[in-house]
């Protein structure tokens, strides 16, 4: 951000309003982040203890289907996973994404009095790409609903191969 020469008593505290905002964007940047930990941390922990069920070789019946206990267990890594993913992309990222707006709305008063700054603008311009399998300009709101797909998708994968294809 570059100053412009005299500075009035109200451009000080609308950079203090853009200070904020943009620690509050980095605030929420940072919960979204942990959460996204988390559901790996919870995803492991899971997948290791189906790991470890397999060595104990239970058959249960779900709704009169034979499966092993293990893939239960992986396939369980689905529900937290859920809670995760609501909890980042429709609590979490909808908060970002209003601070961000507010950034930019507080950018466009800086830039009124003289100030260059254009933050938000550049994250907002720079952070989609195209995603060259399909030709698709890829969003923030899209990388994470593949993060949490990718996820469910392995889950699934891995969950149905030990339920079914492994036999102790």
């Amino acid at each position: 951000m570059t100053e412009p020469e005299a500075s009035p008593p109200f451009a000080a505290g609308q950079i203090e309003i853009w200070k904020k905002i943009v620690d509050v964007q980095q605030h929420f940047n940072d919960l979204e982040l942990r959460i996204r930990n988390f559901a790996l941390i919870v995803t492991g922990a899971l997948l290791g203890f189906g790991g470890y069920a397999i060595k104990d070789g239970g058959i249960i019946s779900v709704f009169g289907v034979k499966m092993t206990v293990a893939g239960l267990v992986v396939l369980s890594a689905i529900l937290p996973l859920f809670a995760f993913y609501f909890m980042d992309r429709l609590w979490y990222h909808r908060l970002l994404e209003g601070s961000v707006q507010a950034g930019i709305e507080a950018e466009t008063i800086l830039k009124d009095l003289g100030y260059k700054v254009d933050l938000g603008k550049k994250i907002s311009i720079n952070s989609p790409f195209i995603l060259w399998i399909i030709g698709c300009e890829i969003h923030s709101r899209t990388k994470m609903d593949i993060f949490y797909i990718m996820l469910v998708v392995a889950l699934l994968g891995v969950g149905s191969f030990v339920a079914f294809a492994v036999h102790p």
